[in-house]
């Protein structure tokens, strides 16, 4: 049995086998990788792989909670290679449990989505693994004839409607999962009177079924062109949620609709990642790591190979292009106020990629969800709401954060006379040149302590201050822009990042014998020995630790430290600025540099 001390972090693991299917929906948002995909290949290294995944992630201390066999169709694989992924499977849940149920996970069989074409002659396979079963039917059932076809074409109803009875008398875990597109939600009374006729007609249990909806798909658009299916719209999503409602509530089946026919939409899945790449991945029987299944085959949302990348390499990528892609789309404005933001984190990054829009594509379903729900679903209150919003934007869209604090500083001045005009403001002074641009922008400096990212800004702009605290040991880590070295200098290689540390305990100096903070050190480290940064190959970083440890005697108890950042060919900028322009002089006599202020504990 394994010791869960041997693991420092967990994951759901998705593994795909095969891309091949043996349907053509109309949905499906893999588009042409179904028959593109070569079933033999897929057979032959379907095992292997897993194998040598689950051995890799072990290694690297990451513990597989779920592992679950997606598609494709993982049914097309042959029923040895299938015995073997199951077996496999099994014992790694066996192997790893006394670690497992420490995390809270009870999971000891496979778990599979299946299509059911095949379901019939592979049922004495899934009892004896007791595999645990998701089966993918459309509702309507007509629909289910129309668009749920094999790849001649061809409607297999009549095998549906056997293969669900023998799912209602399968012994082991089983659930329903339908796809809604805007068509399916033409005829929502018989949607639901195909519900009651599964559940009493064919005897399947539909407390056992969740709801999906399709979303736009430029993979499915390309293989299916005008065919396409249309995704339904927020207000059809309703209207289904309403109706299901009003004809389930009170009968015995009030139970599946209140815990899982919606529950996609809830926190417990994955929607409720604030960064899913931190904790999702899909591994393909090439070895290809992607985010999920609705991010295979788009470029954006592959991490890596497991025969090629080192697993800690892949998992950061993850992280980072989740990231990324959020940043992309913006922190919706109505999601920045929305008291529900902690439990829906502002939705899919795939679908948001796919429809170019920043807020979840089912936000008005789900906050019919949440009001009709309230104590599971409990709304933050307005100050629990700012604090999180805030936090939110700190950790995935770091330079709206800094955007946000930062403001233009006050114009109305009183010396000297025409300080107060527009154009003389320090903002409009910025604004007018390209270097105090770059000196003063919103994303160039995160600061690390210990794996958190916090933005830095220049305290001329800043409305707040904020204060750390650090303790010998701590890793601290600052990432700043590579392009940033190439503002006002000609070769990057002559730029250096200079710092400046500065402490609390003011001294009089200078012509103008104003009281300024005591200068403990100056430090500069040349561009060229600055290491790439995690956050992408736009970033490049500098380990502070040693350096901030290193002058640990010049630190007081309860004085504020301040070290002050920026390259040095802006920081000759700013001083020449001031030189040649007395408005932005006045306005800029304290240091504008991006800083990091802290209190240093020794431990004593």
């Amino acid at each position: 049995m394994s010791k869960l001390s041997h693991f420092s972090r967990s994951i759901h693991l998705l593994y795909v086998p095969t891309l091949y299917c043996n349907l053509s929906c109309r949905y499906c948002y893999l588009g042409e990788q179904t028959t593109s995909a070569t079933l033999q290949r897929d057979s032959e290294r379907a095992v292997a792989t897993l194998r040598y995944t689950l051995a890799a992630l072990e290694a690297a201390g990451v513990l597989a909670f779920n592992v679950s066999l997606h598609g494709g169709e993982v049914t097309t694989l042959p029923p040895p290679v299938l015995d073997e992924l199951f077996g496999l499977i099994r014992r790694h849940y066996l192997k790893h449990f006394d670690a497992l149920q420490a995390l809270g996970h009870r999971k000891s069989a496979p778990h599979i989505k299946t299509n059911l074409y095949k379901f019939a002659p592979l049922y004495d396979l899934f009892a004896r693994h007791q595999v645990s079963i998701s089966a993918s039917i459309d509702l309507p059932l007509a629909l289910h004839a129309r668009h749920r076809t094999t790849r001649h074409g061809n409607d297999w109803l009549a095998r549906t409607h056997d293969n669900l009875r023998r799912l209602g008398r399968y012994p082991h875990a089983k659930k329903i999962s339908a796809t809604l597109s805007a068509e399916h939600l033409q005829d929502i009374p018989a949607l639901i009177a195909d519900i009651w006729f599964i559940h009493r007609e064919l005897g399947f249990d539909m407390n056992q079924m969740n709801l999906m909806f399709a979303f736009a798909s430029e993979l499915n658009t390309a293989a299916q062109g005008g065919a396409a299916l249309s995704p339904a719209t927020p207000a059809q999503q309703l209207a289904l949620y309403e109706a299901l409602t009003a004809a389930f509530t009170g009968t015995e089946l009030e139970e599946g609709l209140k815990r899982h026919w919606f529950d996609e939409f809830t926190p417990s899945y994955c929607t409720n990642a604030v960064n899913c790449g931190e904790r999702f991945y899909l591994l393909q029987g090439d070895g290809s790591v992607y985010s999920c299944v609705r991010g295979q085959g788009i470029a954006e949302f592959r991490y890596g190979n497991v025969y090629q990348d080192a697993i800690a390499d892949i998992l950061a990528n993850g992280a980072r292009q989740i990231s990324q892609v959020h940043q992309e789309h913006g922190f919706d404005a109505a999601c920045q106020s929305c008291s529900h933001l902690p439990l829906c984190h502002t939705g899919c990054p795939v679908v948001k990629h796919q429809s170019r829009q920043a807020r979840s594509y089912t936000c008005t379903l789900q906050q019919a969800i949440y009001r009709d729900n309230p104590l599971s679903f409990p709304a933050a209150d307005s100050a629990e709401q700012r604090a999180y919003a805030a936090d939110y934007a700190r950790h995935l869209h770091p330079a709206l954060a800094f955007a946000e604090e930062a403001a233009p500083p006050p114009a109305g001045l009183l010396l000297p006379n025409d300080l107060d005009q527009e154009q003389n403001t320090l903002a409009a002074l910025i604004a007018a040149d390209p270097l105090l641009q770059q000196l003063y922008r919103a994303d160039a400096w995160i600061i690390e302590i210990d794996n958190a990212r916090s933005p830095l800004c220049s305290p001329l702009l800043a409305q707040r201050s904020t204060w750390h605290t650090l303790l010998s040991g701590d890793r601290i880590v600052l990432h700043v822009r590579r392009e940033l070295f190439a503002a006002g200098c000609p070769e990057t290689i002559r730029n250096t990042l200079y710092l400046q540390m500065l402490r609390d305990t003011p001294v009089v100096y200078g012509d103008e014998r104003r009281r300024k903070q005591e200068h403990l050190f100056t430090y500069q480290l040349f561009h060229d020995c600055l290491e790439a940064s995690p956050l992408g190959p736009e970033w490049l970083q500098a380990e502070l630790s040693g350096l901030i440890d290193l002058h640990r005697a010049h630190y007081r108890h309860g004085v504020r430290n301040n070290l002050l950042v920026s390259t040095g060919y802006l920081r000759d900028y700013h001083y020449q600025k001031q030189k040649n322009n007395a408005f932005y002089h006045i306005q800029a006599i304290n240091l504008p540099f991006h800083n990091f202020e802290f209190h240093y504990l020794t431990g004593d």
